[in-house]
C-alpha cells in the first residue's frame, strides 16, 4: 500500500472517530438533560422532573433520607458505583455520585453484595434527617436513578417547608433487626417478592352480612388490613359501593350503605400499599327491611327522686328494657316530659328533678309506630332544719297552747312519710301532746322537744326545741282563797 493511501485511509478512520464521538456526546446531552432531579433536604423528600413539550414536568416523588451535613446547592450526576463501601464500614447499592463524597444510594447493609443484611433500624427512618450527608433511598428508587438518570443529571438539593409537587410518600415500614428491602424487586431471592398486601374480614370470609334496619355500620370497623411488611394499613383503604336497591333490578353508585334503605350495598374494598403493591376484597351488606315496634316496657314504672341531698339521688335514667318483636329495628326513644317545673328529661332519657311534685315522663317510639310508655316521677326534698315554735313564751297553769313545726327550706318535704314526736323535759310543769299541743301544769319552765323523723338526707331525723315559763294564776285578795280553789284539774 501506498504512504498516499495510507494517509487517505488514517484520514478516513479519524473522521469516522471524530463523528462517533460527536453523535455520542450529543446522544448523552441529550440523556442528561431528560431529567431534573431536586432534592427537598429540609422535608427528606426527593422529586423527580421530566422535561416533556419544552418543560420540566413533576413525574414521580421519592422519601429519602438526608443529613445534616447535606450539603445546598446545584450539582450535576458523576459517576455509577453498584456496591459501594460507606462510613462504618457499611455498604450501600446503587451508588450514584452527586458531588464529592454525596452519594444517592441504599439504605445501608452490614455486608458488602449481600442484599439480605439490611438494617430494618435505618430504613425505617426514610422520610426523616438520618444519613451522614448522603441522600439515602430505598432500592427501588435509588435503582430508578441508577438506570434512568445518566451521567451530568442535573440536581438541586435546598430547603422547603413544601415538600414538592407531588407531596412526601409514605415509606414503607420494617420490622425490627435486618433483612431485605421490599423494593429489591429484581433479585429472585428477596422473599418478599411473595409477598403482598391482604384485607380481611372481621366477621370471617362472608360475601353476605346482614345489616338490620336502622342498624350503625362502619364499613372500615368490618375489615382488617396489612401492608407488605405485615404492619396495619387501614388507613390506606379506599372502598366503592354499588347498590341494588330492594324492588329495584337496576344498580347503582352510591357513596354509603344506607341502612334505612334496604337493599344489597356490594363493596369492594381496595388498597395500594407505601411501595405500590394491591389488594382488594368485595363483600355485600344486605340491609334487611324494617320491623315495627308493638310494645315496650322500661327499665321504671316509678321512680322517686331526692333534692338537697347527694347529686347522684337527684337523678335517673329513663331506657328501654324489652319490646316486641325482640328484632325491632328502630329501638331509639325519645322522651318528653308533662310537667318541666317538676322533672325535665333530655333527648338520652336523662331525669333531673326540679321542684317537689309528681309528673310523668313519657317514651316515645320513634319508628314510626307512636307507641309510648309512661313512667311516674315523684320529687322530694329533704329538709335542713326545723322551725318549732310558740303562739307564746309564757303560759298560765291549766292554759293550752299549740306549738307549730314547719320544715326548712319551706318547699321541703322530706323523705318518707314525716311523723313528728313531742316530749315535754317536765311533765309536771308542762305536758305536750302528739299534736303538739302543750298545756302548763304547775309553775316553772319547761323545755318542749319535737323530732321530725324521716325528714332529713337519706330519711334522717331533725330535732329542735322551745322553751316555756308556766306561771300560776293571779287571784286580787289570797286571803279569801281556799286552797282548795288553787287545785288544777
Amino acid at each position: 500500500m501506498s504512504k498516499a493511501m495510507r494517509r487517505i485511509m488514517i484520514m478516513t478512520v479519524t473522521m469516522l472517530l471524530s463523528l462517533v464521538i460527536m453523535f455520542g456526546v450529543g446522544t448523552k446531552a441529550d440523556a442528561a438533560s431528560k431529567y431534573k432531579i431536586r432534592v427537598n433536604k429540609q422535608q427528606n423528600c426527593v422529586t423527580i422532573y421530566r422535561y416533556e413539550d419544552g418543560k420540566y414536568e413533576p413525574f414521580k416523588a421519592m422519601p429519602c433520607s438526608s443529613g445534616w451535613a447535606t450539603p445546598l446547592g446545584s450539582f450535576s450526576l458523576k459517576e455509577k458505583i453498584r456496591w459501594h463501601e460507606l462510613d462504618g464500614p457499611v455498604y450501600g447499592q446503587y451508588c450514584t455520585r452527586i458531588t464529592g463524597h454525596i452519594l444517592f444510594h441504599s439504605v445501608w447493609y452490614y455486608h458488602n453484595g449481600n442484599p439480605a443484611t439490611l438494617s430494618n433500624t435505618q430504613y425505617n427512618k426514610l422520610g426523616t434527617t438520618a444519613s451522614h450527608g448522603c441522600i439515602r433511598l430505598c432500592v427501588g428508587d435509588v435503582k430508578w436513578i441508577y438506570d434512568n438518570c445518566p451521567f451530568g443529571t442535573p440536581v438541586e438539593i435546598y430547603n422547603s417547608k413544601n415538600p414538592g409537587p407531588l407531596g412526601k410518600p409514605a415509606a414503607i415500614k420494617l420490622p425490627n433487626g435486618w433483612g431485605w428491602d421490599p423494593t429489591d424487586v429484581t433479585n429472585p431471592s428477596n422473599p418478599y417478592n411473595k409477598k403482598k398486601p391482604v384485607i380481611t374480614l372481621k366477621t370471617g370470609k362472608k360475601k353476605l352480612i346482614k345489616v338490620p334496619f336502622a342498624s350503625n355500620l362502619d364499613l372500615m370497623k368490618m375489615i382488617k388490613a396489612k401492608n407488605t411488611t405485615g404492619f396495619d394499613a387501614i388507613k390506606l383503604v379506599k372502598y366503592k359501593i354499588i347498590l341494588k336497591e330492594k324492588g329495584f333490578e337496576k344498580t347503582r353508585k352510591v357513596k354509603k350503605v344506607n341502612t334505612r334503605k334496604p337493599g344489597d350495598y356490594k363493596v369492594t374494598y381496595s388498597l395500594t400499599d407505601e411501595i405500590g403493591r394491591k389488594a382488594s376484597l368485595s363483600t355485600t351488606y344486605r340491609v334487611e327491611t324494617k320491623i315495627m315496634m308493638k310494645s315496650m316496657k322500661l327499665n321504671y314504672d316509678k321512680k322517686t327522686l331526692y333534692l338537697g341531698g347527694n347529686k347522684s339521688q337527684t337523678t335517673a335514667k329513663l331506657k328501654l328494657k324489652s319490646c316486641k318483636p325482640a328484632k325491632t329495628s328502630i329501638k331509639d326513644l325519645r322522651y318528653i316530659s308533662d310537667n318541666p317545673e317538676i322533672a325535665t328529661v333530655d333527648k338520652k332519657g336523662v331525669i333531673k328533678a326540679v321542684a317537689p311534685g309528681t309528673t310523668k315522663i313519657w317514651a316515645i317510639s320513634t319508628d314510626g309506630s307512636a307507641l309510648r310508655k309512661s313512667c311516674e316521677i315523684t320529687v322530694k326534698k329533704y329538709a335542713s332544719s326545723l322551725t318549732f315554735a310558740s303562739p307564746k313564751a309564757e303560759i298560765m297553769v291549766g292554759e293550752r297552747i299549740a306549738a307549730t313545726v314547719a320544715l326548712n327550706p319551706a318547699d321541703a318535704t322530706g323523705g318518707k312519710k314525716v311523723s313528728y314526736t313531742y316530749v315535754s323535759s317536765d311533765s309536771n310543769i308542762a305536758v305536750v301532746d302528739g299534736a303538739g299541743n302543750v298545756t302548763g301544769m304547775a309553775p316553772g319552765t319547761v323545755v318542749i322537744y319535737v323530732t321530725a323523723a324521716n325528714a332529713a338526707v337519706d330519711n334522717g331525723s331533725l330535732t329542735s326545741q322551745i322553751t316555756i315559763v308556766v306561771k300560776a294564776p293571779a287571784v286580787e285578795n289570797p286571803q279569801n282563797v281556799s286552797p282548795q280553789a288553787l287545785n288544777v284539774n
